[in-house]
């Protein structure tokens, strides 16, 4: 009859915890780098954009086409306001709009609207490179504190197998010995 320690139990019911949770570590993972992503490409639209834009007689579709060109996460989207933009350029990037739920792309998208009816495109884009630096900086701070907390988190798996080779030759054989000699020196006592 087999019958098992709690400890083992225990040890199950852990890894069963865990082998449980991996799946939804696994999409929560996925769900930031594709956020990282997003962010990236908004960025590198961002960029295309200020090149774009000091060019004379450049039109919105030419910069969607641009956009598309260089684009991953929202190649679909803007390709299908491409496809849609001779019907009406307007409808075509409100479309656009409510395919995209990424509030950084849509305030890019409303610049383009303001491009098609209204200003031109330097005028709708000017103040996009201040937004760009604010999100290079805010980048760039989201960095440095990822890096600060892997770099706590190597000292501490780096410090611990030494904590664990001093704990485990130095400080348990002092323990032991010195019990062993305290119950030999009361041993000696009671007798």
């Amino acid at each position: 009859m087999n019958i098992y320690g709690w400890y083992e139990v225990l040890i199950c019911v852990i890894i069963a915890g865990i082998s449980y949770m991996i799946p939804i570590w696994l999409l929560t993972f996925q769900i930031k780098m594709r956020e990282l992503e997003k962010e990236n490409e908004v960025m590198q639209f961002q960029t295309i954009i200020l090149m774009l834009m000091n060019i004379e007689r450049i039109s919105v579709e030419t910069m969607l086409e641009w956009l598309e060109r260089y684009s991953n996460i929202f190649k679909e989207p803007i390709n299908k306001c491409l496809n849609n933009y001779e019907s009406g350029a307007y409808e075509a990037l409100e479309k656009l709009k409510e395919d995209v739920s990424y509030k950084d792309l849509i305030r890019i998208i409303e610049g383009l609207q303001a491009a098609v009816e209204k200003i031109s495109i330097k005028e709708a884009f000017d103040e996009l490179e201040t937004e760009r630096e604010f999100y290079k900086e805010k980048r760039k701070e989201a960095n440095d504190r990822l890096i600060a907390r892997k770099g706590l988190i190597g000292k501490a798996v780096g410090f611990t197998p030494m904590i664990i080779l001093f704990v485990g030759y130095l400080i348990i054989p002092l323990i032991y010995v010195g019990i062993k000699s305290l119950s030999v020196s009361f041993s000696s006592l009671s007798m």
